[in-house]
């Protein structure tokens, strides 16, 4: 059931985001390449938050595969401190709370930010 859930949510998101996104997934991938390439012409501030946002998800995916490797308590994986905390209904709630804030903000940031 849990399966066929996630393929037809899955199935809507292709369905329903066709042709509405703002570039292309090469265009994206080129914008992204040569922000790269031309860091050094770029703000300080431009560059240090791509810096911290790289970190932190190369950080994360780090800590996982290092623990799925180890395979030892000493090392847990990310999933097992946040199930401590979804344990409870209050971290439950406040998980649920931080994936609905997540959510708005990432579709309604960039409508907030451009002119009409």
């Amino acid at each position: 059931m849990v399966g066929s859930l996630a393929f037809a949510a899955l199935g809507a998101a292709v369905v329903l985001g066709h042709r509405r996104q703002q570039w292309t997934t090469r265009c994206w991938a080129v914008r992204n390449w040569t922000f790269v390439k031309g860091w050094r012409t770029r703000p300080p501030g431009q560059v240090l938050s791509a810096l911290i946002w790289a970190v932190l998800i190369g950080g994360i995916i780090g800590w996982d595969l290092a623990s799925f490797a180890v395979q030892s308590h000493s090392l847990p994986t990310l999933s097992y401190f946040i199930g401590r905390v979804t344990r409870f209904r209050v971290g439950r709630g406040l998980f649920f709370a931080l994936w609905l804030g997540t959510g708005v903000y990432l579709v309604t940031g960039r409508r907030l930010r451009s002119p009409r």
